[in-house]
């Protein structure tokens, strides 16, 4: 739950950030798009979003078949072979995420990124960084309740000796 929250405070930020670009980042070149493409992809930030139009195909299967059950096979198909010619829709997600990082990162900042990137510490971080952050996530959820539970308990024990009940 603490990870849930988390993450969705991360997410916020991430948005907060985008929308507090100064309106000048508003503009962004070409170059400085192009260069905000290489940074996310030397990061790998977007890796993650490959399972985007799979999943939304399955939802689209999953709403379709509640409406006709009877035509499991014929919709599964369909969606499945529609979803295939969407796929190349993908590079303009890939667009987005990098219009997004142009709006936060000077176009030289991006250069610097992608050059980290295809270092091989970069690209170690690049492999492993999710896998860190959560794992760092957990750690602060642990850590959380730990502490979540003995401030609980020393305050219960400071009120107690000031002659509260709990």
């Amino acid at each position: 739950m603490i990870v849930s929250r988390i993450r969705i405070g991360l997410a916020a930020l991430t948005v907060a950030a985008a929308l507090a670009a100064p309106a000048g980042a508003q503009e962004v070149s070409q170059s400085h798009l192009d260069a905000a493409l290489v940074a996310v992809q030397s990061a790998g930030a977007a890796r993650g979003f490959d399972s985007v139009l799979p999943a939304l195909a399955e939802r689209v299967k999953s709403r379709l078949i509640r409406v006709r059950p009877d035509l499991y096979q014929q919709i599964s198909t369909t969606v499945e072979e529609v979803a295939l010619q969407l796929t190349s829709r993908r590079a303009d997600l890939d667009r987005a995420v990098a219009m997004v990082w142009a709006k936060n990162f000077t176009e030289d900042e991006l250069v610097t990124i992608a050059e980290f990137y295809k270092s091989p510490t970069g690209q170690k971080f690049a492999d492993i960084g999710p896998r860190v952050i959560q794992d760092s996530l957990k750690s602060v959820e642990g850590w959380s309740t730990r502490v979540g539970e003995e401030l609980y308990e020393l305050s219960r024990e400071a009120l107690t000796k000031q002659g509260y009940e709990l």
